[in-house]
């Protein structure tokens, strides 16, 4: 797997105070963004941070939706979100059932894409960017 992806799927990179860059550049120039962490797509998929002030100023936790994972989960994900892809993401008849729009694959997001999959894709376009 790949080192960013990797990262990715050991920690996440969205939610609760961990913005993060999901940019993948492979080495053929295939560019996708890859996220996981809370409000994406993502398997287990993490609680927005969903703290709150009642009117006495104390902090309450307003209850998330019923199968997430607490707001600062740490990983790893199983499945991530992936968006926006340079080219449309082969191979296809597979990538097809996660996406948005199926009709528009460079412009879609897919959902709870599996990450071997995802660890597929990158191969396929040479893994990742040497830097």
């Amino acid at each position: 797997m790949s080192s960013k992806l990797g990262s990715i799927v050991a920690t996440g990179n969205r939610g609760h105070r961990k913005p993060g860059d999901g940019m993948i550049v492979c080495a053929d120039g295939f560019t996708v963004s890859v996220i996981a962490g809370g409000g994406t797509y993502c398997t287990p998929r993490p609680a927005l941070c969903t703290c709150a002030y009642n009117l006495d100023r104390e902090s309450i936790l307003i209850p998330g939706i019923p199968g997430e994972v607490p707001h600062d989960y740490p990983g790893p994900f199983t499945a991530v979100e992936v968006g926006f892809p340079s080219t449309r993401p082969e191979p296809w008849d597979q990538w097809r059932l996660y996406a948005e729009e199926p009709d528009n694959p460079k412009s879609t997001v897919y959902s709870y894409v599996p990450v071997d999959l995802v660890g597929a894709l990158i191969a396929s376009h040479g893994g990742e960017e040497s830097r």
